[in-house]
């Protein structure tokens, strides 16, 4: 009987999916990583606590400075003290992260696209429902 490995089977099908998106995002100087943090804020009106973008990924707090930094670097985001609990940042979009946020979108989309390019919309379903599931029993 073949071994069923899914758990390593799931991590090469995430270091594909990102390495393509990475591929896809570089134009823009952004990485795939940074992208879910843009994601993150698009979804929060554009603006969130560096301790949610934190728990919304289940990052790091290391993790989410360094991805912070580098898309202030590149001028994605801005950061400031939280006026209410000054050992907090918010951390806020820029225009030029709201202005580039379907062209962004369209390398992630794109890679996911490629992913799933030989199934049917059903099996997406089902694999969409599967991985929900699996990801719920570890959580």
């Amino acid at each position: 009987m073949e071994d069923r490995n899914i758990g390593y089977l799931i991590k090469q099908i995430s270091e594909r999916m990102c390495a393509m998106a990475d591929a896809a995002l570089k134009k823009q100087g952004i990485t795939y990583s940074q992208l879910c943090v843009l994601h993150f804020l698009w979804e929060n009106d554009g603006s969130a606590s560096q301790k949610e973008v934190e728990r919304h990924l289940k990052v790091s707090h290391p993790t989410v400075v360094g991805l912070v930094s580098r898309l202030e670097k590149s001028g994605f985001v801005t950061s400031k003290r939280d006026a209410k609990d000054q050992r907090n940042k918010i951390i806020e979009l820029t225009d030029r992260a709201s202005k580039l946020k379907d062209t962004l979108c369209r390398g992630k989309d794109d890679a996911e696209a490629r992913l799933t390019e030989n199934l049917s919309e059903k099996e997406k379903d089902e694999l969409y429902w599967l991985l929900t599931l699996v990801k719920s029993s570890i959580e």
